[in-house]
């Protein structure tokens, strides 16, 4: 049940909203009232609520002081403000103070109160264009609305809310505002536990199921101001404008405790999950980078995984594990350094020995074949080029390397039999094949310093419009890393690998084939990338391709203008 605060200088108002939201209506919620602002701020200081509802003619210039207030004390609570159709001054006011969000109706229709506040709460949470009925003129509001067709390709196609892309811009745009203004903002990362033991036992659709399940649970216990986005897989992403630790803190606990005691129906049988969550807020995180809001949920994220999972990990607890604000053991530079130093040559000597034991498997693998000689190595040499024309950092573009390198690891699991069958493989000998990514994600993950390269591997056949395997991600949502090497794994099979059925195409046909297949198999903007790296090194000269399709693929594109890369987000 919602609760709900009603600020009205009459107190018969709250009587009235009562009967209007009672247990059986569309929107049941607790109702509590306060009949001035002074009042109000008391009771949401001490009380938690989904919704303020405000009566714009409370008073002479209440409202107006109520926006005053509300900027001078960042109180984040999300309102819903009762005025007449034609107060435009008042809705612009409302906007330029950062309110949730605004209702315009008939302050005598209680009876339609419940069913308009769903509307509303369901409308704003998703941004859909299916709004109030009261609010049939948006243009009222001053608001920068989408239309109902941009919307649609910002919204994750399984789960219903946003996608990967549209969130990284939000992320930007907020930073920058909290930045500017001097108010807090905050990130929540949370990942469903053992989510591919769902996908492993019960099939990819069950999983599909269990996502869609999160994401509508997600969206009926985050507040109407929380912005939610699918990240990739079984990660979702919460961003909290004008929210500082304790606020995010509180609500982050919330959801792990409800998601534990969660019934999810799958595949006929009821399921109890739990998730882990990180959590970061600007200011009180030191943060250099718009990305770092990102980065460093995440980060808290995977602590919260690697001690235990069902637990929220806050980053500022992190940076007092790792040495802020904690004594400094005495002891000589020298030996400190000297320390540091081994550490790393015996981490690095690790590392060298898998990534060694690697490449020979992977050298043997295309032994067999010799159409496919050196085939990763070249991709993974392309992978780099891209990756540095990007701007990543290095290990970021190593990570891609090194995934472009392994990506068809998981084929030293397929028999011989079908590798080297000279015909067309037969069904049940394709879906053999498909299994590769996820064999080599399996061979990968438990290396830890190969975590990030197992994401690229398992993820690198998915398709651009979601008609790829092995979890059928769509967009933004497959891991840029794996776009990556999709496109470089693809144009190395055409150029040299095609050399098994005599026919070995020229860069310009493979160029051409790309673009064919920009928007629907690749993403455009990584193909225009990688036709950069291509005339940079002379390996392409000419500009006989089809430079204008590869354009309007781009063009069609929603998040066209959004970063394709945030320092420290590779996926």
């Amino acid at each position: 049940m919602f609760s709900v605060l009603v600020v009205d200088s009459h107190p018969e108002a709250a009587i009235l909203f009562k009967k209007g939201l009672h247990a059986k209506s569309p929107f049941p919620a607790e109702v509590d009232s306060a009949c001035t602002l002074d009042e109000a701020f008391e009771k949401m200081r001490q009380n938690f609520f989904d919704l303020l509802l405000i009566d714009a003619q409370m008073h002479q210039d209440g409202a107006d002081k109520f926006f005053e207030i509300l900027s001078a004390h960042k109180i984040t609570v999300p309102f819903v403000l009762m005025a007449p159709v034609k107060d435009d001054k008042l809705l612009r006011a409302a906007k330029r103070a950062g309110v949730a969000g605004c209702i315009v109706m008939n302050e005598s229709h209680y009876e339609e109160l419940a069913g308009k506040l769903k509307e509303f709460y369901s409308g704003y949470k998703r941004s859909s264009q299916k709004d109030v009925d009261a609010v049939k003129d948006a243009e009222a509001l001053g608001a920068d609305a989408d239309s109902a067709a941009g919307m649609q390709t910002k919204v994750d196609e399984l789960t219903g809310i946003y996608t990967h892309s549209y969130f990284q811009v939000r992320v930007v745009e907020e930073f920058s505002r909290a930045s500017r203004y001097s108010y807090d903002v905050s990130c929540l990362f949370l990942d469903i536990d053992h989510f591919k033991v769902v996908n492993e036992e019960k099939g990819y659709h069950a999983g599909d199921v269990l996502l869609r399940d999160c994401a509508n649970f997600l969206f009926e216990n985050c507040r109407v101001s929380d912005l939610m986005a699918r990240y990739g897989g079984a990660e979702f992403a919460i961003l909290m404008p004008m929210t500082g630790y304790e606020e995010a803190l509180e609500l982050a606990k919330r959801i792990r405790l409800r998601f534990a005691s969660y019934d999810f129906q799958v595949a006929g049988q009821v399921l109890n999950l739990s998730v882990s969550i990180g959590l970061t807020s600007y200011p009180a995180d030191r943060m250099e980078r718009r990305g770092d809001l990102i980065a460093f949920a995440r980060q808290a994220l995977l602590r919260s995984k690697a001690t235990g999972r069902n637990r929220v990990t806050q980053f500022r607890q992190m940076e007092n594990v790792m040495g802020v604000n904690t004594p400094v053991p005495k002891m000589e530079e020298g030996r400190v350094l000297d320390f540091q130093r081994r550490l790393s040559e015996v981490t690095e000597l690790a590392r060298r020995g898998s990534l060694e034991a690697s490449r020979a498997m992977i050298q043997a693998l295309e032994a067999k074949d010799r159409h496919t000689a050196g085939h990763a190595a070249t991709c993974a040499k392309y992978a780099r080029f891209v990756a540095e024309t990007l701007g990543m950092s290095a290990e970021d573009a190593e990570a891609v390397e090194l995934g472009a390198l392994l990506h068809d690891i998981g084929k030293i699991c397929i028999s011989d039999e079908i590798l080297l069958k000279p015909a067309k493989l037969n069904f049940e000998e394709y879906e053999k094949i498909k299994e590769h990514p996820y064999l080599g994600y399996k061979i990968l993950r438990p290396i830890r310093f190969l975590r990030e390269e197992a994401v690229c591997v398992l993820h690198h056949h998915e398709w651009f419009n979601g008609e790829g395997y092995p979890s059928r991600l769509k967009g933004n949502a497959i891991p840029l890393g794996s776009r990556i090497i999709a496109v470089v794994d693809s144009y190395d099979t055409i150029r040299a690998a095609g050399a098994r059925y005599k026919k070995t195409d020229p860069v310009e046909d493979a160029v051409n084939e790309l673009i064919r297949y920009a928007g629907t198999q690749f993403d455009p903007r990584v193909v225009k990338v990688f036709i950069e790296v291509l005339k940079n090194r002379r390996e392409f000269t000419t500009d006989k391709y089809d430079k204008a399709l590869l354009e309007q693929r781009i063009s069609e594109l929603p998040d066209r203008d959004a970063p394709l890369y945030l320092s420290g987000d590779l996926s």
